[in-house]
C-alpha cells in the first residue's frame, strides 16, 4: 500500500470514530429508541421539553415536548428500552432543590395489574403553587396564635398556678404521714392489755406484708447503678420501711416472754423472723439507692375546644444510664389516671412498658435535637388508644407541651397545649 492510501485510510478511520463519538455524546441511536407515554397537567410550573424522568427515583426517560391544549398542558414523555411503568403509577412534578430543574416524578402502584403500553395517556397530579402556600401558611399562624391565647390563659390563670402549688407541696407531705402511722402503731401496741393472741395474729400479717412489699422493691432495684444523685422521698419511704419493721420485731420481743399459747409462740417467731428479713432488705436497698436520680416535672394542660384544664405530676427515677421508672398521675382531682412503668433508654429513642392512664400499654421518646422532644404511646389492649406528645424546650427546666390523646378515635379526639416544669 502506498503511503496516499494509508494517509486516505487514517484519515476515514478518524473521520468515522469523530462521527461515533457525536452520536454517543449527542444521544442519538440506531436501534430502539424506547416509547412514548402522554401525561396531563393542569399547570407543569415551568416543565420543559429535555427534563428528567424519573420511575421510584431512578432516571428513566425525558421529556420529549410540553404542548398546551385548551384543557391543559401535555407532556410528550420518551421512556428508555425495556422501562415498564405499572397502570395507574402517579405523576407528579418535581424539582431538584429550590431552584433546580424541574423533574417528572414517577410513583409506581403496589398491585401491579398491568403496564403502560406506547402512546397511552395518563393524568398527571398538579404541583402547588405559591398562592396554596401562602395559604397554608396563614392556616398554621392562625393556629399559633390560638396556641399563645391558650398558653396565656393557663398561665395567667391564679386557680391554676395555686393547684400546681398545692401539688408540688402535697408531695413532702407523704413521708410524714407515714412516720406518724407506725408511730401511732406503736403507741397502741404499748398501751394495749387485750387480747394477746390476736394481737400476735395480727403482727404477723404485718410482718408478712412488710416482707413481701420489701421483696418487691429489691426486684425493681435489683439492677440499680451507684452513681446517680440520691432520690429522697424514695430514701426516705425506705427508711420508714426499716423503722417500721424494727417497731414490729420490738413489739413481738416484748410479747415473746407473756406468751404461753403454743399457735401464739409460733406466730411471735415467725413474726420477729418476718420483721428482720424486711428489716435487712430495706437496709440493702437503702444502699442501693443512695444515689439514684430523680426527677419531678408538673404540667398545666388547656384544652381550648371543652375549655377544659388538666394538671399531670410524674417523677422520673433513673436507677442507671439506660434504665429508668415513670411513677405519677394525670389529670389529678378529675380522672386521677396513674403511670407506673419501667423503660430503657438510649442515644435518641427511649422505650417504656407498664401502666399508663390507668391501663396496660407501652411507649416510645424520641429526641429531635436539643430542645424537641416527641412521644408516643399506645395503651388499654382491649380498645387501643394512642397519644402523641411533643415538647420544645423554651428555658432551662421549661417546656411547651402539645398533646393529642385519643389518636385514632375521630370522636373522643382531643388536643391539649400547656407548660410542663421540671425540677
Amino acid at each position: 500500500m502506498n503511503t496516499e492510501a494509508k494517509v486516505g485510510a487514517i484519515t476515514l478511520a478518524g473521520l468515522a470514530l469523530l462521527v461515533g463519538m457525536l452520536f454517543y455524546l449527542s444521544g442519538m441511536s440506531f436501534g430502539d429508541k424506547g416509547y412514548p407515554v402522554h401525561a396531563m397537567f393542569g399547570q407543569v410550573s415551568g416543565l420543559k421539553p429535555g427534563n428528567i424522568v424519573r420511575y421510584a427515583g431512578v432516571d428513566v426517560g425525558k421529556v420529549a415536548d410540553v404542548r398546551v391544549l385548551p384543557d391543559g398542558v401535555v407532556a410528550d414523555i420518551m421512556l428508555n428500552p425495556g422501562v415498564k411503568v405499572p397502570a395507574g403509577s402517579k405523576f407528579t412534578i418535581g424539582s431538584d432543590g429550590l431552584l433546580g430543574e424541574k423533574f417528572i416524578n414517577v410513583v409506581p402502584q403496589r398491585d401491579v395489574k398491568g403496564f403502560l403500553v406506547p402512546n397511552d395517556t395518563v393524568y398527571g397530579e398538579n404541583p402547588q403553587g405559591m398562592d396554596e402556600l401562602l395559604v397554608s401558611a396563614n392556616e398554621v399562624l392562625a393556629e399559633i396564635k390560638t396556641l399563645v391565647k391558650a398558653l396565656n390563659d393557663v398561665v395567667g390563670d391564679e386557680k391554676v398556678r395555686a393547684a400546681l402549688k398545692e401539688t408540688a407541696l402535697n408531695t413532702r407531705d407523704i413521708t410524714d404521714n407515714l412516720n406518724r402511722l407506725t408511730a401511732t402503731l406503736a403507741m397502741m401496741a404499748d398501751e394495749s392489755h387485750g387480747d394477746v393472741t390476736s394481737m400476735v395474729s395480727n403482727l404477723k400479717d404485718m410482718s408478712i406484708s412488710l416482707k413481701a412489699t420489701a421483696a418487691r422493691v429489691d426486684t425493681m432495684l435489683a439492677d440499680v447503678d451507684n452513681n446517680g444523685e440520691t432520690a429522697k422521698d424514695l430514701r426516705e419511704t425506705i427508711a420508714a420501711l426499716r423503722q417500721t419493721s424494727s417497731r414490729v420485731e420490738k413489739m413481738a420481743a416484748a410479747l415473746e416472754g407473756v406468751v404461753t399459747d403454743p399457735e401464739a409462740s409460733r406466730n411471735l417467731r415467725e413474726t420477729l423472723r418476718n420483721a428482720r428479713d424486711a428489716a435487712a432488705k430495706a437496709n440493702q436497698m437503702l444502699n442501693k439507692v443512695a444515689n439514684i436520680k430523680t426527677e419531678a416535672s408538673i404540667e398545666a394542660l388547656y384544652d381550648a375546644d371543652n375549655r377544659k384544664y388538666q394538671s399531670n405530676a410524674n417523677f422520673t427515677i433513673n436507677t442507671s444510664p439506660s434504665d429508668f421508672a415513670v411513677i405519677g398521675v394525670n389529670d389529678i382531682g378529675e380522672d386521677n389516671r396513674v403511670n407506673l412503668q419501667l423503660g430503657k433508654s438510649g442515644p435518641a429513642v427511649s422505650r417504656r412498658v407498664g401502666i399508663i392512664d390507668n391501663k396496660i400499654g407501652v411507649g416510645l421518646d424520641a429526641k429531635l435535637g436539643n430542645e424537641l422532644r416527641m412521644s408516643l404511646d399506645a395503651y388499654d389492649p382491649n380498645d387501643v388508644r394512642v397519644k402523641l406528645r411533643t415538647q420544645y424546650q423554651v428555658a432551662p427546666d421549661t417546656f411547651l407541651v402539645g398533646q393529642t390523646s385519643s389518636l385514632n378515635k375521630d370522636e373522643e379526639r382531643t388536643s391539649y397545649f400547656g407548660i410542663r416544669q421540671s425540677f
